[in-house]
């Protein structure tokens, strides 16, 4: 095979890959059912207009987001209050831990799994 060829060739299967990748670390950003993780992102959408949210974690009635707007970023924690309705119960700028998501609320093990498989954006 010409050297151009197979340039070409393994610079299309790199990108490839790499695109596989990137998208693959986007879609594992979140966790929970679709309708749940687009609930809380509609009620942090509501409450903060001008941030984005990057990535929704739920589990059970509890929810936590990773958040950025402008020269800030953050997490916000949520609680599901009735059927699709969330309300923020924390949020904060920078990063979280266990402790704080338990001190508003959040059981222990469910503000650990919460803060769990976030990849290098983690907000705890």
């Amino acid at each position: 095979m010409h050297p151009r060829k197979a340039f070409m060739k393994n610079f299309c299967i790199g990108l490839i890959a790499a695109a596989a990748m990137m998208t693959g670390l986007v879609l594992a950003a979140d966790v929970g059912s679709s309708a749940d993780v687009a609930g809380v992102r509609a009620a942090a959408h509501q409450k903060y207009p001008s941030n984005h949210t990057s990535g929704v974690h739920v589990l059970g009635n509890y929810a936590l987001i990773d958040w950025y707007g402008g020269e800030a970023s953050g997490y916000a924690a949520f609680k599901r209050v009735s059927g699709e309705q969330w309300k923020v119960i924390d949020f904060g700028g920078g990063a979280t831990d266990v402790s704080d998501l338990v001190q508003h609320g959040v059981p222990s093990s469910v503000a650990s799994r919460l803060c769990t498989g976030w990849g290098s954006s983690s907000p705890c």
